[in-house]
């Protein structure tokens, strides 16, 4: 039997009246959708069966599971809080039922990559309890093993769900996730429009988030080091584009995508890998923005967008040094002497970056280089001589 997932909307959305939580639409990437029909799409995405608890508004509520082909359970009485809506889907699960979340609807931004994070700890973990966390704060959903159901059904009001985790918080396993939306709810109108501002960049990561992952691959203090330098320089030639001609590219996505273009790295065809890791969570334009930071062709009709500026920083950046387009493909032509087949390849894809850094050159007045320079200044001072070593390092 598949996990379920009890998403709770019986409550009475008093701070929002006359709006009711569960039908409010928020602006996702793929186009407008409730905060209930989102949820339900979000656990199907994952194999986990979702089972709506209506109370208040219940036909309304009813009808919008049905809309979803989710499954519906009716709280009686709503009044007595979230405990009773727990309860009420609790009833409704299959007795061979071997695991639910527990999702409150106010909480809709919840990202695939958390629920599928928390499902794997399953696998590995003996714990009762699986509570995510985003830099060490626990947020929503919990996931809670079938066999504490009938515990969870005898608890009064009084000490609910809370009691529970209270209860069993010392056996409970966290699981990190990058993601800070865990941490979102629409609590209030004001509540409600900053998650309206957030729903749009469901696909990609913040600054922030795009870091926390990093942690959570464990990438080495090297690759970190790179990866943020990446980040720097990307977002610097993001700056200068937007000064130049109002280009109106987005600086946090451009650094996002630099702190994660070699988080596969290790892997054969790492940015191939890093594409398929993050399209499986959903991000998918955190996907397209690293899985082509090796080579980029860019017809000329085309614009420049974050994707080839996070290209263009990483071949000036070496280790966490600013280095030049010739400095860096002259190495790889050195390390690839013996193929004639590689240093076509290399210096084909050497033609290309230098065409792109002669089209930023035009477009935002800067020179690439004197960029790097500039941006990575720091990391000269502990740097003697800027040849570079015979063998190039992990991270280049």
């Amino acid at each position: 039997m598949p996990a379920f997932a009890l998403i709770l909307a019986a409550g009475f959305s008093s701070r929002m009246a006359p709006h009711f939580k569960p039908l409010l639409e928020l602006p996702f990437p793929g186009g407008p959708a409730t905060a209930l029909a989102r949820l339900c799409a979000l656990y199907r995405s994952e194999g986990v069966e979702p089972l709506v608890v209506g109370g208040h508004r219940f036909e309304e509520t009813r009808a919008a599971a049905q809309a979803c082909e989710a499954r519906f359970a009716l709280n009686p009485k709503p009044e007595q809080g979230m405990l009773s809506s727990v309860k009420a889907g609790l009833c409704a699960l299959p007795e061979d039922c071997t695991a639910f979340f527990v999702h409150p609807v106010d909480v809709p931004l919840v990202r695939r990559m958390t629920i599928r994070l928390v499902l794997e700890a399953t696998k590995q973990n003996h714990a009762k309890i699986f509570i995510p966390s985003f830099q060490g704060k626990a947020g929503h959903p919990p996931l809670i093993r079938g066999e504490l159901r009938q515990i969870l059904l005898e608890k009064d009001s009084a000490d609910g769900l809370r009691g529970l985790l209270r209860e069993y918080g010392g056996k409970a396993q966290t699981v990190a996730t990058a993601d800070s939306f865990i941490l979102k709810d629409m609590d209030n109108a004001e509540a409600y429009r900053t998650l309206c501002g957030l729903a749009p960049t469901l696909d990609c990561l913040a600054p922030q988030e795009a870091a926390a992952l990093l942690e959570l691959l464990d990438v080495p203090p090297k690759g970190m080091a790179h990866a943020r330098a990446v980040a720097a320089l990307a977002s610097a030639f993001t700056d200068a584009l937007n000064e130049a001609k109002n280009a109106g590219l987005d600086r946090r996505l451009a650094r996002s995508g630099g702190l994660l273009h070699d988080m596969c790295k290790g892997q054969p065809k790492h940015e191939e890998a890093a594409g398929r890791l993050l399209r499986g969570w959903g991000l998918e334009r955190m996907a397209r923005l690293v899985e082509d930071h090796r080579d980029i062709d860019l017809p000329p009709d085309m614009p420049l967008t974050e994707r080839e500026l996070i290209f263009l920083a990483d071949k000036y950046v070496y280790g966490s040094r600013p280095v030049s387009l010739e400095q860096r493909f002259e190495q790889k032509l050195e390390l690839y002497a013996d193929s004639t087949e590689a240093c076509e390849a290399i210096r084909a894809r050497r033609g290309r970056a230098i065409a792109m850094a002669r089209r930023f050159a035009g477009e935002s007045g800067t020179s690439p280089e004197t960029t790097a320079s500039d941006v990575l200044a720091p990391a000269l001072s502990d740097v003697g001589d800027m040849g570079l070593p015979v063998k190039m390092c992990e991270y280049s």
